[in-house]
């Protein structure tokens, strides 16, 4: 039985053989939790991404946007496969890339019947696995709920107007780990208490508390949030954006510490005033459109 591996990245690549795994290893390694997304054509949303990606990562853009063309374009020889692994943990990252490739693949009647996703435990990564483990795992079938389901998410997902979205999470899934992953997703709109996002919040929390470089802050995120468990690059990102302008959270420099505003935003003494970025399809900014309310756990408008 010939197998394909689908999975967000690289990591797993090497492990997958040692555990008794055989077939070819795909990486879909577009990280669809940051930056712009939308529903335009393929060739314009590739492109899209792949400058978002080269600014943020620091990357050749040309080279950036070759690798995510042969990797959307290995999407489309799947059915060469007698199955397809779906490797995709609970995490947000995971999660928003399971629902891409659900989206794209959710009409391809050629696939039923041969795609199976990978149990996640909802707590740990596949690499904190051991070989033993890895090696038991039982692939489960994907349905055709589950398609639809995973194809819907990225449509509300790629919205410029989250409400569709505040409402999936609220409802149960096909998809065992989809609902919390959305949900901390629209946590990163701006709180309408302070004007941070989740993120935010937690990064200058764990300043706040001694944090001063990007190990220490990267050990607290992860402990303090199981949802969506950051890299170090999204960490710098959030860390860069917060030491911008007149009205910064963060002193410029390291180590990192808070500015007097910061200090005053995290008592509640002050309001954060977004800067511009992007949330999935929904654009942030100065005068968000969009907000998250903990009030009524939900999105209101802003």
């Amino acid at each position: 039985m010939s197998t394909a591996h689908l999975r967000c990245g690289d990591d797993l690549r090497p492990r997958l053989p040692a555990a008794g795994w055989e077939g070819e290893y795909l990486a879909f390694a577009d990280p669809v939790c940051q930056g712009p997304v939308g529903s335009d054509a393929l060739m314009e949303y590739l492109g899209r991404r792949a400058r978002f990606i080269a600014a943020h990562y620091g990357a050749d853009v040309q080279q950036v946007r070759l690798r995510l063309g042969a990797e959307y374009a290995a999407l489309n020889t799947l059915d060469r496969f007698d199955r397809v692994l779906l490797w995709f943990e609970h995490d947000l990252w995971d999660q928003a890339a399971l629902i891409r490739v659900l989206g794209l693949l959710a009409e391809r009647r050629s696939l039923d019947g041969r795609l199976h996703l990978m149990p996640a435990d909802g707590l740990r990564p596949f690499m904190a696995l051991s070989d033993t483990e890895l090696g038991a795992l039982a692939p489960a079938p994907l349905g055709r709920a589950a398609l639809e389901a995973g194809a819907e998410a990225w449509h509300a997902f790629a919205d410029p107007d989250p409400r569709a979205l505040d409402v999936l999470w609220r409802r149960p899934s096909a998809l065992p780990h989809l609902q919390p992953a959305l949900r901390r997703h629209l946590q990163d709109l701006p709180w309408t208490t302070d004007g941070l996002s989740l993120t935010e919040r937690l990064l200058l929390q764990a300043i706040r508390d001694g944090a001063s470089e990007i190990g220490a802050a990267m050990r607290a995120l992860l402990a303090a949030d199981p949802v969506f468990q950051v890299t170090d690059l999204i960490i710098l990102d959030h860390a860069a954006r917060l030491q911008d302008g007149p009205k910064r959270l963060l002193e410029r420099g390291t180590p990192w510490r808070l500015s007097a505003r910061g200090q005053a935003v995290l008592r509640g003494e002050e309001r954060h005033t977004p800067t511009p970025r992007f949330q999935g399809g929904v654009t942030v900014g100065p005068q968000a459109s969009w907000r998250w309310d903990p009030g009524t756990d939900g999105v209101v408008a802003g």
